[in-house]
């Protein structure tokens, strides 16, 4: 009987340790729950960046900044004190062995025990593996804006002209130049180092928008010059002659004026017009333009603006005289190695027009058959061919009021060798002697 009540206190025992177990196992559960919580913007570090370079010179591209949610479960007064530093989430690129885009598994650890991972959102990452480069473009400067009144900007300079770029092989291929941009609105003097930030443009002429592509050079200094536009009229100086006087003619330029640009004021001087040099009015026709260089009548440190004509042309008109213009087809040519001469010359030119200038009743007296045009050449050296010598207007008994204007006479003659030698004073093309009034 003892043993039985003694077995049964035992058995009682037991059920009480195990009731009260049971017992505090519901009362802590009633007072630390289980539950979930919600972590965001948890970053996930990459991991194996070093051997990927290392083992394939590949290097990460996209990904490094990926972020993750993640859901832990656990007693409610652990996921209360745990922070968001003790949550680690990572994934592992070691493994990769070819540039390209890949998914990747996210891995997460805790740092705090008693707590199980439930949620993982997303649960891959995107991450992009490429080879970086480096490679040298040009740099591009440019001008936009317009300068105050009277100014011109200069071409721009700067002591860069190439920088370096690096990012993905792929992409870098396709980046051509850089371009800085520089402003010179309102400006009345040089720039002179001004910071301008440089943009990247591919082969398309397309900024460059990936954000892989970097360059240690944000910006460059650039200069640009600014210059002074003036307006000086054209002129020229007279000379007397061929019974003229500066003060019987007219003369018209064209253009009248032009532009010229200076980077110091000083240049000018005292310059208000711009002399384009003598004209004899003893060997110019009138009402036939005269081409004069600007370009090279202007002083050192002045140019012309941009888009100015460089040379000018400039017309006599008289006043008070007349003037006769007549054909003349008389030629006197004097071949200077006559006596040995082995060719034969001819003379190819049929009629040259002269101008006569005097009282109006005396020019019309002048027979234009007293006029010739002279020619001195010497075959021998001229040569077999065509050639073009220069001829002299000559005239028989003038009325004294009446002038030949002296100017350049061209005319062209054929140098055979079929050994007759001599000079003829005509050609196949050569209709008379006679000299014949202009139309």
């Amino acid at each position: 009987m003892k043993n039985i009540l003694k077995k049964h206190d035992i058995s009682l025992r037991l059920l009480s340790l195990l009731l009260s177990v049971v017992l505090w196992a519901v009362v802590m559960d009633m007072d630390n729950p289980e539950r979930p919580r919600t972590f965001d913007n948890i970053p996930v570090r990459i991991s194996g960046a070093t051997v990927l370079q290392q083992q394939t010179g590949l290097s990460l591209i996209e990904g490094a900044d990926s972020t993750v949610k993640i859901t832990l479960r656990g007693p409610s007064k652990t996921l209360g004190d745990i922070k968001a530093s003790q949550i680690a989430a990572s994934v592992d690129v070691s493994g990769l062995t070819e540039a390209n885009e890949y998914d990747l598994p996210v891995s997460v650890t805790v740092s705090r025990s008693g707590l199980e991972v439930e949620y993982i959102s997303p649960s891959k990452v995107h991450v992009r593996v490429d080879k970086v480069d480096t490679k040298d473009i040009p740099v591009d400067v440019n001008v936009t804006g317009t300068p105050a009144d009277g100014c011109r900007a200069g071409k721009p300079s700067s002591p860069v002209s190439t920088i370096t770029v690096q990012g993905p092989a792929a992409e870098l291929a396709n980046v051509a130049k850089a371009v800085a941009v520089i402003d010179v609105t309102g400006a009345e003097s040089t720039l002179t180092n001004i910071e301008c930030p440089v943009t990247l443009y591919d082969r398309d002429g397309t900024a460059v928008a990936s954000q892989h592509i970097t360059s240690k050079t944000e910006k460059i200094k650039v200069t640009v010059p600014m210059y002074n536009i003036d307006t000086l009229p054209l002129t020229v100086t007279l000379k007397d002659g061929g019974k003229l006087t500066a003060h019987q003619v007219k003369y018209s330029i064209s253009p009248e004026s032009v532009k010229v640009v200076t980077s110091d004021q000083a240049s000018l001087g005292d310059l208000k017009e711009l002399n384009l040099g003598e004209i004899d009015l003893g060997s110019v026709r009138t009402g036939v333009p005269i081409e004069l260089s600007i370009r090279d009548k202007l002083p050192e440190g002045v140019s012309l603006e941009n888009g100015q004509p460089d040379k000018a042309k400039v017309t006599i008109t008289v006043d008070g005289i007349a003037t006769r213009k007549v054909q003349v087809s008389k030629f006197a040519p004097n071949d200077t190695s006559a006596d040995t001469t082995p060719y034969s010359v001819k003379i190819l030119t049929s009629s040259v027009e002269i101008e006569l200038r005097g009282n109006e009743s005396e020019l019309q007296e002048v027979e234009t058959d007293s006029l010739s045009i002279g020619l001195t050449f010497d075959s021998v050296s001229l040569g077999t061919g065509r050639h073009k010598v220069k001829g002299i207007a000559a005239a028989i008994g003038l009325p004294s009021d009446v002038t030949l204007v002296e100017e350049d006479i061209e005319v062209e003659i054929q140098i055979t060798g079929d050994g007759s030698g001599g000079a003829d004073s005509g050609s196949s093309d050569w209709t008379g002697e006679n000299g014949e009034d202009s139309e």
